[in-house]
């Protein structure tokens, strides 16, 4: 893989979230099109609980209904046996795991009753009520360490990685008269996806890159910018999980023409399992088309109930086995979708 870096002297955090405007922004505000731009949603939070009012409360509350509580993630995230195991400098931790069986996030604990929640995008799928986790933790007195805000462009009709190195090359994303570090990685032409970062890990930094592709469909458009916010050098409110748009545009100026979806995770889901739909199919008719096609002209009818009792098996594909949700209703619209020259 080769790598292009443009590296500056970082320059001093600053971050100031922009007030929320009824004023229409955005590339596609005055086209008369619908934005092809999804909501801002929270896609990684990790939450701090520390004071003595919530330590009174965790000492004796077990952390799978203090994870409920927080979160409001019902029965659909599980906490596995607390383990002497460091996390986040936390002596003992435990993992979680969501109703797939998939890992979606970590928890930290200590000797004094401090305890850390790291909610991965995988955990986020579960949560109903972001604003109501900032009331939860503002009750509580506990505070956020890092988020990830996240706007997908579905079709990469309003943004992709060039738009935001050509926005870094003209000086964009300068501030306090200098330019952050970034750094572009190519996918060398496999159509596994490219990504550009803007800032530095642990500080501020954006990270946009070709979800479509790196879901295994290489003719998507499909691109994320994802903006992650870390408490060690600047403010970071409980508030930011009631409006992440408000934040997402205030980390830097040009953000806020982005601010304008109206699509909300589900059509984010949607198009996920698209991608990874299309590159199921286009996976079976490389690896297996021909023998299948064997089978159904030997067998005829009742290939069928051959392939059902030998071939197929109990399951998901691994693309698709952290899908929350209705997964064979999400794959039987997107294959309904799959042009017949692109599925033959």
């Amino acid at each position: 893989m080769s790598l292009e870096m443009v590296v500056a002297t970082p320059a001093p955090m600053g971050f100031s979230p922009v007030q929320a405007s009824n004023r229409a922004v955005g590339p596609s505000s005055n086209t008369g099109q619908k934005s092809t731009l999804t909501a801002p949603i929270i896609d990684f939070c990790v939450v701090v609980i520390d004071s003595e009012k919530a330590k009174k409360l965790t000492r004796k509350m077990p952390l799978g209904d203090l994870v409920r509580y927080v979160f409001g993630t019902g029965s659909a995230i599980v906490v596995g046996p607390i383990q002497d195991r460091v996390f986040n400098f936390y002596p003992r931790s435990a993992t979680m795991v969501d109703e797939t069986g998939s890992v979606c996030g970590k928890i930290g604990l200590d000797d004094d009753g401090k305890v850390c929640i790291s909610l991965s995008g995988q955990g986020c799928q579960h949560v109903r009520s972001w604003p109501q986790v900032a009331n939860v933790l503002d009750d509580l007195d506990a505070r956020i360490s890092h988020v990830d805000i996240a706007i997908d462009d579905l079709t990469g009709e309003t943004f992709n990685l060039q738009t935001f190195r050509d926005l870094y090359d003209r000086g964009e994303f300068v501030m306090n008269g200098r330019p952050p570090q970034a750094q572009y990685v190519d996918d060398c032409g496999s159509n596994k996806g490219c990504s550009f970062y803007v800032g530095q890990r642990g500080h501020k930094q954006l990270n946009i890159y070709e979800k479509g592709k790196q879901l295994g469909d290489p003719e998507s458009g499909h691109t994320r910018c994802e903006l992650r916010l870390y408490a060690k050098r600047i403010d970071l409110p409980n508030d930011v999980l009631r409006n992440p748009g408000k934040y997402f545009a205030g980390s830097y100026p040009m953000l806020a023409a982005y601010v304008v979806g109206e699509a909300e995770r589900l059509l984010t889901k949607e198009q996920m399992v698209n991608a990874s739909a299309k590159a199921m199919v286009r996976f079976l008719r490389n690896q297996a088309g021909t023998a299948l096609n064997l089978v159904m002209d030997a067998l005829g009818d009742d290939a069928v109930e051959f392939l059902m009792e030998h071939v197929v098996r109990d399951g998901r594909p691994g693309r698709m086995k952290n899908v929350v949700g209705d997964l064979p209703a999400l794959v039987r619209a997107q294959l309904q979708t799959i042009p017949s020259q692109e599925a033959a």
